[in-house]
């Protein structure tokens, strides 16, 4: 009889993180602690956790205020969350944070899928976070009725899966589903139960017999029995001190658990089955050196030992390696949250070893710690040798920034932090700066206490780089789009791409604004133009004025002097009237041109908003001034003869071309 491991066996990230810390929890408190249902599908914790004084109870009803409730890694919905606090609840949350992540994308969405069990904890869970619709399909075909009964059309849908949803089941949903682009499948299955299923698959059809260790009631424990009955024989094994009956007959036996089965529990079987095995690994091949296998089974590693292995699985929680040892490897997600590349299954990765864990033959990574110490050694040679560096703004904070180079937290002081005074730190959170590592300040046992840098420094130099290049290029009439630097009162300055020009309030617009800040604010973008250079002082004066809607160029084009138009009086003085001409332009009709006659008031006969007939006089496009009389309009019509006389009396119907003829003769 030979025994053959599968690679991935005991708990998974979530549940060990939830069985690790309820334990912690129990050991401290003294306090009544209560389990809102069992914290895993295992009857060994929960007798454990029992013994430890906790209660496991089914309904919040039977929890009195003010008590302690652990949240099981399967998690629970919103009302139950809310419900608890009302109560004053104290609640410790250890919901597997695969689980938490489909809670956010529930809260979203407007129209909601969740493809799973829906008696399991989880599924109901995820369901009582759904902010909008929401159903559940068991399988394929139940997923098919709901499709064909959901108003698809104009409607986003998002689908979620059961974390312990069978992988090869949820392939063929998601293929089914490719055919509707209204509807975001979103792959929640766990990282870790993909694994465990892929690889019953394939051990299961080269042994005869497969046995899964764990609980029936155990959601992925089930699943992966269910992929093992396709292939071979299959038996549940829960009894760790018995073996399965007839078990000896069979020549090949596969050998996986759940995620609720912890790693000494499967060895535990597996020396109970063949203690003469020794193999620790997957299946072993026929032609496996003997003496190779034993090297590998011996090979051990230390802490603070410098290791390299392949990544095989990446999820929420951690990145695990297989380091070609005995050992499991695993990484904390955590620490490639800054990281600008995705991890993923195959890179070859670097790390320091942080605790080797003989029991469980786990040992705990870190590849921050060596990115550190690499970082470091980075830092140092920038320092000495003034290079300027790349890094992200992490964070602001009181008195300036903390920006993340080479894996190093630098801070950047306020005053090393930009070229302007009053500058919006917490925009420019996430954006990546050019800088320089101005000082190390070490402790008094010698290790880096604080790395100093700027980035004042880096934008003085660029920016001074980009002066010298902007001015040899600099001509009257250049056209440049800037970001408006500051505001003023009198106008406002613009970045041209290396250099500061001002824009004037009279050269903004040809429309009237009374303040620049009407107009403009920091950081928009504009269309200027070069208006006039003083390479001495290194002044430039810009215009946004566009000459072809220079209204005073509009005038000349559209009227001459003796043309009569419409105007609107828009103020009355003693002297006269102002009145509209075109858009942006006055006139004035002074008060000997208002009426044929001698007037004492303006207001005697034009008021405010007056619409009146007036005939242009004069046109200074040099002082900008335009005349007009309606005096001149008035008199020209009392002098016209009337249409009667026009009109010849034995003529009954007009024709234009004798009045346009006469017309003109009388003109």
């Amino acid at each position: 009889m030979k025994i053959f491991k599968t690679k991935t066996n005991g708990f998974c990230f979530g549940v060990k993180r939830a069985v690790e810390q309820t334990f912690e929890l129990l050991k401290n408190k003294n306090n009544s602690v209560y389990l809102l249902g069992e914290l895993i599908h295992n009857e060994e914790i929960t007798g454990r956790i029992l013994s430890l004084g906790a209660k496991i109870v089914d309904n919040t009803k039977d929890i009195p205020e003010g008590s302690v409730v652990i949240i099981r890694a399967h998690g629970i919905p919103e009302s139950v969350e809310k419900e608890m606090a009302i109560r004053n609840i104290k609640v410790f949350d250890m919901t597997c944070p695969k689980v938490k992540n489909i809670h956010k994308i529930a809260s979203e969405s407007d129209d909601l899928i969740i493809v799973g069990n829906a008696d399991h904890p989880e599924v109901r869970g995820i369901a009582g976070h759904a902010k909008g619709l929401f159903s559940i399909a068991g399988n394929l075909d139940d997923l098919q009725l709901i499709i064909s009964s959901h108003p698809i059309k104009n409607v986003k849908i998002d689908v979620v899966f059961q974390t312990t949803y069978k992988v090869d089941e949820s392939l063929k949903i998601q293929e089914f589903l490719s055919s509707f682009p209204e509807i975001t499948v979103h792959n929640t299955i766990c990282n870790s139960t993909e694994i465990r299923q892929k690889e019953v698959e394939e051990l299961s059809k080269k042994v005869d017999l497969f046995v899964i260790i764990g609980s029936p009631k155990s959601s992925n424990t089930r699943k992966l029995y269910e992929i093992a009955s396709n292939n071979c024989d299959a038996v549940f094994y829960e009894q760790l001190n018995l073996l399965p009956n007839g078990i000896h007959k069979y020549e090949k036996i596969g050998l996986s658990s759940g995620a609720s089965c912890p790693e000494s529990a499967v060895e535990e079987v597996f020396n109970n089955m063949n203690n003469e095995n020794d193999n620790k690994n997957t299946m072993v091949e026929e032609d496996v050196d003997f003496l190779e296998a034993v090297e590998a089974s011996i090979r051990t590693i230390r802490n603070g030992q410098r290791v390299k292995g392949i990544v095989t699985a990446v999820n929420g929680t951690e990145v695990q390696v297989d380091l070609g040892l005995k050992y499991a490897g695993f990484i904390p997600a955590a620490e490639f949250e800054n990281d600008e590349t995705p991890l993923k299954i195959g890179d070859e990765i670097e790390a320091f070893v942080v605790k080797v864990n003989d029991a469980d033959g786990t040992a705990l990574l870190s590849k921050r710690s060596l990115d550190i110490a690499q970082g470091m050694d980075k830092i140092l040679k920038a320092n000495e040798e003034g290079a300027v560096v790349k890094g992200r703004v992490i964070e602001a904070v009181k008195g300036g920034l903390v920006v993340l180079v080479n894996k190093i937290r630098v801070f950047v002081p306020a005053s090393q932090a930009s070229l302007k005074r009053e500058e919006n730190f917490d925009a420019l959170v996430g954006t990546d700066v050019n800088l320089r590592i101005i000082e190390v300040d070490n402790d008094k046992s010698g290790r880096r206490k604080r790395i100093i840098g700027s980035i004042k420094s880096v934008l003085r130099e660029e920016k001074q780089k980009a002066n010298e290049a902007l001015w040899q290029s600099l001509v009257v009439g250049n056209e440049y789009e800037g970001t408006v630097k500051s505001v003023t009162d009198f106008g406002v300055f613009v970045d041209i791409g290396g250099a500061d020009g001002l824009v004037h309030v009279t050269d903004m617009s040809w429309d009237r604004i009374s303040k620049p800040s009407d107009l403009l604010k920091v950081g928009d973008i504009v269309k200027v133009k070069v208006k006039s250079l003083n390479p001495e002082t290194k002044k430039i004066s810009l215009t946004m004025k566009d000459e072809n809607e220079n209204p005073w160029k509009i005038l000349s084009e559209t009227y001459k002097v003796g043309d009569v138009i419409d105007v609107t009086v828009l103020k009355i003085m003693p002297y006269g009237a102002f009145v509209s001409v075109i858009k942006n332009i006055d006139g004035l009709v002074h008060i000997s041109q208002i009426a044929p006659r001698r007037i004492a008031k303006v207001s005697d006969v034009l008021q405010v908003g007056q619409q009146v007939k007036a005939q242009i006089t004069e046109i200074n496009l040099e002082a900008k001034r335009v005349s007009l009389s309606i005096r001149a309009v008035e008199e020209a019509n009392a002098e016209a003869p009337a249409a009667e006389d026009i009109i010849s009396e034995d003529v009954s119907v007009v024709s234009d071309e004798p009045v346009a003829n006469e017309s003109a003769e009388a003109e």
